[in-house]
């Protein structure tokens, strides 16, 4: 699997997309975290604890939450891919900030406490917006420098590089210069993109770049690589001069 660009190992976990246990342990600890903020920024606008946990968690959901969420998103090859406008990332911005507040403006309202004001809401958001922005343009940028992911590249752009193929099961073993990449397809969806390219079948499990071949036997092909590989009797026709 293709890695990021080189980073320290202890920042790794910011640059790469999270999931399963990992992404839900995170978020809880983002909300967490924004539900501390909210009390701590209470105490101090008043100089004493007011307010309940139970309504910073519930601001931290609709205040922090959504900006995890976007962080995450940019994480993804899709996501860091539309980041590449800063319109859209405005535009992302202002529309969950919008919608975060105007979220928490119901939630008081339904609670018959609305007594914030809006430039408050907006000020109590800015640290979230801000190491949001700097961290969605920072994992951009390190997601961009990403090498295309091998398995993502179509046979036909590499097949002059594979020197033979062989079926593993629901895959295809891809022999490159003594490495071997795998690929989820059948033998014979391998067979009709490479055929074209100069590869012929040989057998029921082995498929071989005519380039590559050095000699051929009664029952072995042996490549230049030294590597043998078997004749299948109802493939022998198949090396016959082109």
């Amino acid at each position: 699997m293709a890695s990021l660009a080189p980073r320290p190992s202890l920042f790794k976990w910011l640059f790469e997309p999270l999931g399963g246990a990992p992404l839900v342990g995170t978020g809880i600890l983002a909300w967490l975290a924004g539900a501390a903020y909210c009390h701590g920024y209470q105490w101090l606008l008043t100089g004493q604890e007011t307010g309940s946990w139970s309504g910073s968690l519930i601001w931290s959901a609709v205040a922090v939450v959504p900006w995890f969420a976007l962080f995450e998103w940019s994480k993804q090859r899709q996501g860091a891919d539309a980041m590449r406008r800063p319109a859209l990332l405005v535009a992302l911005v202002l529309g969950i900030a919008a919608f975060s507040i105007g979220l928490e403006y119901l939630v008081n309202f339904c609670a018959g406490d609305v007594t914030d004001r809006f430039w408050l809401l907006v000020m109590r958001r800015m640290p979230a917006i801000g190491v949001t922005v700097l961290m969605v343009g920072l994992t951009r940028n390190a997601v961009l420098r990403q090498p295309p992911d091998p398995a993502a590249i179509p046979l036909s752009e590499i097949a002059g590089a594979i020197d033979w193929v062989a079926a593993a099961d629901n895959y295809v073993e891809l022999h490159s210069n003594g490495r071997v990449q795998l690929r989820r397809m059948t033998m014979a969806r391998a067979d009709g993109l490479l055929r074209r390219h100069g590869f012929v079948r040989i057998h029921r499990r082995y498929l071989i770049n005519r380039d590559r071949i050095a000699t051929v036997g009664d029952k072995f092909v042996r490549l230049e690589s030294g590597q043998e590989l078997p004749i299948g009797t109802a493939f022998a026709n198949n090396l016959s001069p082109r």
